[in-house]
């Protein structure tokens, strides 16, 4: 397999965290009374910047998250070289969606003319866009498939699951990781003109831990085996941020650690899930690879399944990926669920 080209597409609306702040301040003056309101805006700020969310893209009114994926999708194929008949296989990834049923991938193959298409929905939170290469890689390599497109399309997500109405300053403990969300569309094209391809992959997924990130549709609490946390609001977004990512980078650096193949590999660049810049930058000191990894959370925030083909496209960009490159992939998703790749790119 061939990852024949990566790209992406922002939405137009650029939010800085000084945004953000005085957002919660003014939709809080009044709820809060003026000292626990002054605390929560302190918290918050002291979050952002520990995190290095400064600037992330947020819809604008008038624009259509559909609009932002087709031009990450369109500018894919054409850098691929590819028609949009060409491609046999659709895999749509993520967290971003108008709904459950039937699979996003139908309207992206409908719309965007992938008539020769089929595919589904891949869904493993932030981890999706990596357990999708894993997939379409295993279809090429069996000859079942000959040319796919990943896609992803985590925009809007901030306007429907970030709520912005606190109680209490203790609300933002749960509620902090919503405001670091940026928005990005993606669209990943391979093929299987490299069949002696060197693709490692190896996910590793610790159940135990599912309950400290998730967005909960209306009937969560039948699923669950107890009673639900009472913070738990249908289609809101609850992270319990300081212990998910102490779990995620003891996994991630346990995991790696534990594999030659990942620990005695030798990387031109490293590229992560950017949950935060500081945790990144944990994470890759303790594997050894922060001097060849790629940051992009201070510039885009945390964008979900798009981070790492995002960060790709803009390493692409600026130089910092080339043809040939030896590439390695860390991620830690909500689950938790840790997930590597190595390739050459």
């Amino acid at each position: 397999m061939r990852i024949a080209a990566v790209e992406r597409a922002l939405p137009s609306r650029r939010v800085t965290s000084a945004w953000i702040v005085d957002e919660v301040r003014r939709r809080n003056r009044g709820r809060l009374a003026p000292e626990i309101l002054e605390r929560l805006v302190h918290r918050l700020e002291r979050g952002l910047a520990t995190a290095g969310t400064e600037v992330r893209h947020h819809l604008d009114d008038g624009e259509s998250a559909f609009d932002v994926l087709a031009k990450a999708t369109r500018g894919a194929l054409a850098r691929a070289g590819l028609a949009p008949t060409d491609v046999d296989l659709v895999i749509y990834t993520g967290v971003g969606r108008g709904w459950i049923e039937p699979a996003m991938m139908n309207p992206v193959q409908r719309e965007l003319g992938l008539v020769n298409s089929t595919g589904f929905d891949l869904m493993d939170a932030c981890a999706s866009w990596l357990r999708a290469v894993q997939v379409a890689h295993t279809f090429l390599r069996a000859g079942i498939y000959r040319r796919a497109l990943i896609v992803n399309c985590e925009v809007g997500i901030f306007r429907q699951h970030a709520d912005w109405e606190f109680d209490d300053v203790a609300d933002l403990e749960h509620r902090f990781a919503a405001f670091t969300i940026g928005e990005a569309a993606t669209a990943t094209v391979v093929t299987d003109d490299a069949p002696d391809d060197d693709f490692y992959f190896t996910f590793k997924t610790f159940g135990e831990h599912y309950a400290r990130c998730i967005i909960p549709l209306a009937g969560a609490a039948a699923y669950l085996p107890g009673a639900p946390d009472p913070r738990l609001v249908a289609g809101r977004f609850f992270a319990l941020s300081t212990e998910l990512f102490t779990a995620v980078t003891e996994l991630i650096v346990t995991t790696w650690r534990a594999d030659p193949r990942l620990a005695g590999g030798r990387y031109d660049v490293a590229f992560g899930h950017e949950a935060s810049e500081k945790l990144s930058a944990d994470i890759t000191k303790q594997c050894g690879v922060h001097d060849v990894y790629f940051p992009t959370h201070r510039r885009f925030g945390n964008t979900v399944s798009a981070s790492i083909p995002l960060a790709m496209r803009v390493a692409e960009e600026e130089g910092r990926l080339r043809r040939g490159d030896r590439v390695v992939v860390l991620v830690g998703s909500a689950g938790i669920s840790v997930g590597f790749a190595t390739f050459t790119y």
